[in-house]
C-alpha cells in the first residue's frame, strides 16, 4: 500500500509540473529553474522558487546615443554581425542599467538575422535586431510606431554616417573593437530596408565587392548607426517627445490609395506593404496590368 501511494503521488506531482510548464508557455511567462537542487541538512527539500519571466513590456532606462553607436559597431565585430549586434548592444546596456530581466536574455538567439536572415537578403539584420529590442520595452502599438519610423529613416539615410566614419578614422571606437578598416567610407542611400538592396547599392556606388573588408566594415558602421537611432527613438518615446519625422515613401502613399488590405479584391485590396513600391515595381522593372492607371 505504501509503495502504491508513493507511485500515485509521483504521478500527480508530475502532472502538476507538466501543467505548470504548459501554462507558462501559453502565457508567455515560462519559469526558469534556478539551478538549485534539493539541499541537504537544514531546509532540505525546500529549494528556491523558480524564476518567472515578467510579462512584456519591460522597464526602460534612457541610454546614451553615441555609446550605443560604438557598442553596435563593437558587437558586430565580436561575432554578432548586424542583427544580434544591435540587439546585444541595447540589451546589454539595459542589463547594466536595470539588471533583471535583461540579464536573462540569450542575445545569440538573434544571430539568425545576419545578411537579411541567414543570407537571404531580406530585412536588414540591424533593423530586425532593433525591432526586437524595441518590442521588449514598448507595447505593440507603440513599438509599431517606432519601428515604422526607424525603417522609414533607414531607407532615406546615408550609410555609413559621418559620425561612424569619424570614429573609425580617429580610432574612437571602443577598446577591443577589432576592426581592420579605419578609412572613411563612401556613403549611399538604399531607398529600401532590404539587405540585398542596401548592400548592392553601396557596392555599386563604391566599386567594392560584397566580400571585401570594406563592405563588411560598412555594415559594422551601419550597425552602430542603427543602434544609435533606435535608442534615440526609444529615449524620445520614454520622455514623451517622440514625433515622426520620416513619412512613408511617396510611391507607397500613392499606391496604397488602392492597394491595401481591404476586402475588395477588384479594387486592388491585395497588398500589405509600407515599403517603397518603386524599388521593385518601377515602370522599367515591372509591367503594369492593362488599364492600370497609377494615382498621381
Amino acid at each position: 500500500m505504501e509503495v502504491e501511494d508513493r507511485r500515485n503521488f509521483l504521478l500527480r506531482t508530475g502532472q502538476v509540473g507538466l501543467f505548470a510548464g504548459l501554462l507558462g508557455a501559453a502565457t508567455g511567462c515560462p519559469t526558469i529553474p534556478t539551478g538549485e537542487g534539493e539541499g541537504e541538512g537544514e531546509g532540505e527539500g525546500e529549494g528556491e522558487q523558480p524564476y518567472v519571466i515578467p510579462n512584456l513590456p519591460w522597464p526602460y532606462a534612457k541610454l546614451d546615443v553615441e555609446t550605443m553607436r560604438k557598442l553596435g559597431h563593437y558587437w558586430f565585430h565580436s561575432g554578432k554581425d548586424c542583427c544580434a549586434g544591435v540587439f546585444t548592444a541595447i540589451v546589454k546596456a539595459l542589463e547594466e542599467a536595470i539588471g533583471d530581466p535583461y540579464d536573462k536574455v540569450p542575445c545569440d538567439m538573434m544571430l539568425f538575422g545576419a545578411g537579411g536572415v541567414s543570407g537571404f537578403g531580406s530585412l536588414c539584420g540591424s533593423l530586425n535586431g532593433a525591432a526586437a529590442a524595441i518590442s521588449l520595452v514598448f507595447p505593440k502599438p507603440t513599438a509599431a510606431k517606432l519601428i515604422t519610423e526607424l525603417l522609414s529613416w533607414y531607407g532615406a539615410e546615408q550609410f555609413p554616417s559621418e559620425t561612424s566614419n569619424y570614429y573609425a578614422q580617429n580610432h574612437e571606437f571602443l577598446a577591443g573593437d577589432n576592426y581592420t578598416v579605419d578609412a572613411p567610407l563612401v556613403s549611399s542611400v538604399s531607398d529600401s530596408e532590404l539587405c540585398h538592396v542596401s548592400v548592392t547599392k553601396w557596392c555599386l556606388a563604391t566599386g567594392y565587392a560584397g566580400g571585401s573588408p570594406e563592405r563588411r566594415e560598412r555594415c559594422a558602421r551601419l550597425t552602430g548607426d542603427v543602434a544609435a537611432k533606435t535608442v534615440e527613438l526609444m529615449n524620445a518615446q520614454f520622455d514623451g517627445t517622440f514625433a515622426a519625422a520620416y513619412p512613408l515613401p511617396a510611391a507607397a502613399s500613392s499606391c496604397s490609395t488602392c492597394h491595401t488590405t481591404g476586402t475588395n479584391y477588384s479594387a486592388g485590396h491585395f497588398v500589405n506593404a509600407k515599403t517603397d513600391c518603386n524599388q521593385c515595381h518601377g515602370q522599367d522593372l515591372f509591367t503594369l496590368p492593362a488599364g492600370h492607371i497609377p494615382v498621381q
